[in-house]
């Protein structure tokens, strides 16, 4: 039976390239969840000058696009491939990403944060599920480094506020193509691991 993850044998592991590949993934991947609940409405009252209490129906459209990707992609695995669904899944949160940038209504607006969502629901879950298929035998010490990895909820809210205040409100959805930028390559690269046989 395998021994519990400590301290060092955590660290240890984050000596394998892929490891933290992944591991900075959910972090990138955690940082962009946050950032868009705590950046959006602000972005959204900047862009378009309308009432905070207006704007803040984008955190809502985000939030309710991503328990229907959840329940979406929960149905859709059953009979799409894993990783063409990964792959997707990213690139959609891509567009969307861009599509906010270039939106010229408001409205428009909302439906792209709703795809956006789409898009990103089911990146993390498939990121962790595929990163453990692959290196079963650190199983333990994986799931010790995404709690880890969760730090990205509260690292990268910050930075794109600063750049926010410096740069203006469009900065913050450059953080978010930057942090879906990094999950596009370590899909990219998850992808070409084959899964373990036995480890």
């Amino acid at each position: 039976e395998k021994e519990p993850a400590s301290l060092k044998t955590v660290v240890q592991i984050l000596k394998n390239p892929f490891v933290l590949i992944m591991v900075l993934s959910i972090f990138f991947q955690v940082g962009f969840d946050v950032s868009m609940n705590s950046n959006i409405a602000n972005y959204l009252k900047t862009r378009y000058s309308i009432s905070l209490e207006t704007a803040s129906l984008g955190i809502s459209i985000y939030f309710a696009s991503l328990m229907a990707g959840r329940l979406l992609g929960s149905i859709l695995l059953r009979k799409v491939n894993t990783k063409i669904f990964l792959i997707t899944s990213t690139l959609v949160t891509l567009a969307g990403l861009l599509g906010i940038l270039a939106s010229p209504t408001l409205r428009f607006t909302w439906i792209l944060i709703f795809i956006t969502g789409l898009g990103f629901s089911n990146i993390f879950p498939l990121v962790f599920a595929l990163t453990v298929e692959r290196k079963p035998a650190y199983a333990n010490e994986i799931s010790g480094l995404v709690i880890l990895a969760v730090s990205g909820g509260a690292v990268i809210p910050p930075i794109a506020g600063i750049l926010t205040e410096k740069y203006g409100v469009t900065s913050s959805i450059y953080v978010l193509i930057f942090c879906t930028l990094y999950t596009l390559f370590a899909t990219y690269y998850l992808l070409r691991q084959k899964p373990a046989i036995n480890q």
